[in-house]
């Protein structure tokens, strides 16, 4: 079921503004959007994707794009739905504009996901922050993530819905 979600996923972030709300749109990217991706990649050097340490049968993927109110995508996230086990998603990679961190975008976006999996079915969240990568390690951990003991370059971090 969290699987055959991921799909569909489509969801409205509003960020609290002194000024004005704004409103970003989430929906899955299709190949249309390969050259915006590129782009932000391009703004996000060291990123790694990271995979599932392991694979459950029909785990899915999707990569769901955020769009400002001028149709500018200004983050992304790679999910694997049903991964590492059925009832788990695994955030392979997220990226946000870096002239969008910090104002919550990235927060709000895992957020509205996490509801979504949630209603759909999943139980926790996982994913995995290089060792050297303090900045990602404590986002994941103000979300509420803590590290699972393991022995390995990168730090496993998981979240219970």
């Amino acid at each position: 079921m969290i699987a055959q979600a991921t799909g569909s996923l489509r969801f409205t972030i509003d960020l609290p503004s002194r000024h004005e709300p704004r409103r970003y749109k989430a929906r899955p990217l299709t190949e249309t959007d390969a050259g915006a991706v590129d782009d932000l990649m391009r703004h996000a050097p060291g990123v790694n994707r990271h995979t599932p340490p392991t694979e459950s049968p029909g785990a899915a993927t999707a990569r769901i794009g955020v769009f400002d109110d001028m149709r500018v995508l200004r983050a992304f996230v790679d999910l694997r739905a049903g991964a590492p086990t059925a009832d788990c998603c695994f955030v392979e990679l997220m990226v946000v504009d870096p002239r969008y961190r910090r104002a919550g975008l990235g927060s709000h976006l895992f957020n509205a996901l996490a509801d979504e999996m949630k209603a759909a079915g999943a139980r926790r969240i996982a994913l995995e922050v290089d060792e050297d990568n303090d900045g990602a390690a404590r986002f994941w951990s103000r979300l509420g993530f803590a590290a699972v003991p393991g022995a390995s370059a990168r730090t496993h971090m998981e979240r219970r819905l």
